[in-house]
């Protein structure tokens, strides 16, 4: 369900097919990483503000180390560990922005894609 809410509300927005995937695949595996670390739930918050799209997921998890998102490299390991850091890899490649700030409450990881002009 995610995806399919995600997809509408961006094809809505006005964001271009490809880009509109890369989005909604984004949103996917945060909200995947929230479920699956964060506690077993989250929330999902879209928004457009100053002509991008913007996804925040935030959860109730033991959070990470501070440097989990200056990862510009991909991760040496393409298994099938729940921490090998793929997915957040993955959101940096696919959006324009990526930021992550956890503490003892839990975590917030945001993203934004550029609308077309």
């Amino acid at each position: 369900m995610v995806r399919f809410y995600v997809r509408e509300w961006a094809a809505v927005s006005g964001l271009p097919r490809d880009r509109r995937e890369a989005f909604v695949l984004a949103a996917y595996e945060t909200a995947c990483n929230a479920v699956l670390h964060g506690g077993g739930h989250g929330l999902l918050r879209l928004y457009e503000h100053h002509g991008a799209l913007h996804c925040q997921v935030f959860d109730q998890g033991p959070g990470f180390f501070a440097d989990a998102d200056a990862d510009a490299e991909a991760p040496e390991s393409c298994g099938t560990t729940t921490d090998s850091k793929r997915g957040l890899w993955m959101v940096r490649q696919l959006t324009d922005h990526l930021k992550i700030t956890t503490d003892t409450t839990g975590t917030v990881v945001s993203f934004a894609i550029t609308l077309p002009p």
